[in-house]
């Protein structure tokens, strides 16, 4: 694969922007009454993150120099600036147990809203298997009487060290991070005295690869676009692609503590005066490199439209030593590529957003106000090429996960745990989307506002949110700290949300799934009910049919000493026909890389849960996709295939070498 990485030196600025106004807008129920601004033109955007980012750096200087005032003269202190870190088939259940409720993506994986496919590791369109590898995609044939065969392969010329997947229109989208870069801030003056140490940072790298898997037998990669940023999720309705990244940015600011003592101050603001003067744009706003393989051409520029960039109006809502971040999305149409896209940016936001998207909206959702609050925005994504930013509100506490959002009806409904007092307790507040009335509202300010219409708090006194599960007018809210709670919420009117039941059982729930029946189905630990202290892997069914009075079903020990991966990533649940697959390991890290795993089959009914089978695979155990009468399970190491009727095992497609004979089963109690 050809790699360029010359547009991180040859991007320039290379957008006409249209003029637009600068618009304000009060994000809702907000202590300290944040606001976000739009701009004209990208100089305007540069001069204000200039502003606001050595403001930043200032206010965190002084807050050292207090402790600093009194070290020996002679000390030069250290600098501050470090670093940052096509047709698919369908899945019919066959009967034998409750319906599922959940939502299966056309490419197998479990999702959280219908219509909206999620990046994964491995994907099918119902005659193929589309399998990522740390520097490949595998393309394997589904057989009817045996294991998948291979027949199609694409190399990786960088190792990724996180990726992800998905299909359409005849194409595969890679998403993969890659090996940062670092890059340095100098100001070419020998008459200035410099500080001891470089201005340096990390630039951290991701690129989307565009596939085409027309022919099985001989994908070809079409384009590959650069970007900066970390991969954050990305999203598949119908055509239209939305990515969903963070660039972190340096500061241009040294402080005064970097330089010797004599004349220190006057130093630092000589050095700091001609360091801003040359920043440029392109040094912390996100870059992209373009190389279109299928016409052999190269682009480069600005990865988003300034004039689609957002930033607060007076100061960057960050932790302190926490480098100014732009959140940002991608919004392409997948039948003309990846070589055209819209995009839309938040400036400002804390590291690790959370993303959630709903069919004609995305949400990007951060701490805010040192971590005593929830900032969200929202963004249009109606048009792929078009996306267009929403508005924002800030809630009180903070998020559990993507399953913490919910958009029904016009309204999000948000569960939060607030963290900044004593007893803890949490809350779901519920929003609705406001759209802007007037008829001269620029094409690049908000164009609306999220509003809180309702709230039902008191949640939980002393615990945290565990799990979280939104079903049309219902709401599952598990809180934990020596015991369970499992709320049951009544969100029929969102101006008047009501907490309506409430379970008090040991352990607690990581993943909810609801099933048809009145049934809900939890995967999560054992725990000792005095202390609170973790225990067992287990399964438990919950009778949810009178809202008001939840009981528990069955409970199914999975282990003392298992893990799942549905604890953490509810791609890996899979439900089908009455069997729910829980992919299972040893619960230790270092001894799951080499060890091999299982999925059990846990059988639900009205009456209960039953461990129905255990199928082995070589390795990690990963993802279950049942697909016609076979089922195929994805390890680290291979994809094995069985029969669902009886459990024959009908052999692997192996990644491992094969002299790898290891066969370390986990079984249940």
């Amino acid at each position: 694969m050809i790699r360029s990485r010359l547009w991180l030196l040859a991007a320039a600025p290379i957008l006409a922007v249209a003029i637009v106004a600068t618009q304000h807008f009060a994000l809702a129920h907000s202590s300290d009454s944040a606001t976000l601004r739009g701009f004209a033109t990208c100089g305007e955007l540069h001069q204000h993150y200039v502003k606001l980012a050595v403001a930043s750096a200032q206010d965190d200087q002084y807050a050292e120099e207090e402790e600093a005032e009194e070290e020996a003269m002679a000390d030069d202190g250290a600098l501050s600036q470090g670093s940052a870190e096509e047709g698919a088939a369908e899945f019919p259940a066959t009967g034998g147990g409750p319906d599922d409720e959940g939502e299966v993506s056309e490419t197998g994986t479990n999702v959280q809203e219908r219509g909206v496919d999620e990046s994964d590791i491995i994907k099918t369109d119902g005659t193929h298997f589309y399998i990522l590898r740390p520097q490949s995609l595998l393309i394997a044939e589904i057989s009817e009487e045996g294991p998948l065969v291979e027949v199609g392969r694409i190399e990786f010329s960088d190792l990724g060290h996180r990726q992800e997947l998905l299909i359409g229109s005849g194409k595969a989208i890679v998403v993969r991070q890659l090996n940062a870069i670092t890059s340095t801030l100098n100001v070419d003056d020998d008459d200035l005295t410099r500080p001891d140490h470089e201005l340096s940072y990390f630039r951290e790298q991701s690129e989307l690869l565009e596939i085409d898997i027309s022919d099985a037998t001989s994908p070809t990669l079409l384009r590959e676009l650069n970007l900066d940023g970390r991969f954050l999720s990305a999203r598949l309705v119908g055509d239209d692609l939305r990515v969903a990244m963070q660039h972190s940015s340096v500061i241009p600011y040294v402080s005064p503590w970097s330089f010797g003592w004599q004349n220190r101050w006057t130093n630092a603001e000589r050095y700091n005066s001609a360091l801003q003067k040359a920043f440029k744009p392109g040094q912390w706003f996100p870059l992209f490199g373009l190389q279109d393989h299928s016409e052999n051409s190269f682009d480069h520029g600005y990865a988003v439209d300034c004039s689609q960039t957002f930033a607060p109006e007076d100061r960057l809502p960050t932790r302190w030593g926490e480098l100014p971040s732009t959140a940002f999305m991608l919004s392409f149409d997948l039948t003309e590529g990846i070589s055209e896209w819209g995009s839309v940016a938040v400036l400002g936001m804390a590291t690790n957003p959370t993303v959630y998207a709903s069919q004609d909206a995305l949400y990007l959702a951060a701490p805010h106000n040192w971590w005593r609050d929830t900032a969200i925005h929202r963004f249009d994504i109606s048009d792929p090429l078009e996306p267009t930013y929403f508005g924002g509100a800030i809630v009180s506490g903070q998020l559990l996960s993507q399953w913490s959002l919910s958009e029904h009806d016009g309204f999000l409904r948000v569960a939060t745990t607030h963290w900044d007092r004593w007893p803890t307790v949490s809350s779901v507040t519920v929003l609705e989307a406001v759209a802007d009335e007037s008829d001269d509202v620029a094409a690049s300010v908000p164009t609306g506002s999220l509003l809180q219409v309702g709230q039902v708090a008191g949640l939980g006194a002393t615990e945290s949110i565990f799990a979280v599960r939104f079903a049309g007018d219902v709401g599952y809210v598990v809180t934990f700290r020596q015991v369970d709670p499992l709320y049951v919420l009544d969100l029929s009117d969102p101006t008047d949300p009501k907490q309506v039941g409430e379970l008090k059982i040991p352990g607690f729930s990581r993943y909810l799934h609801p099933l048809s029946g009145g049934l809900l189905l939890g995967v999560g630990r054992d725990a000792d009910p005095q202390t609170g202290w973790e225990r067992g892997l287990q399964a438990t069914l919950f009778d949810v049919s009178d809202p008001a009075n939840p009981t528990q079903i069955s409970v199914l020990p999975l282990g003392d000493d298992a893990y799942s991966p549905v604890e953490t990533d509810h791609r890996a649940f899979r439900y089908q026909a009455g069997v729910a697959w829980i992919p299972v390991g040893p619960n230790d890290h270092w001894l799951r890389q080499n060890h091999d795993g299982a999925f059990f089959g846990v059988r639900v009914s009205s009456e209960g849960l039953t461990h129905e089978s255990t199928l082995r695979v070589h390795g990690e155990a990963k993802r279950a996709i049942p697909l016609g009468a076979q089922i195929y399970l994805l390890s680290d190491e291979e994809i094995r295939t069985y029969e669902l009727a009886d459990h024959t095992d009908l052999g692997a497609l192996s990644f491992a070498p094969e002299w790898d004979t290891r066969w370390l089963p986990i079984s249940p109690e």
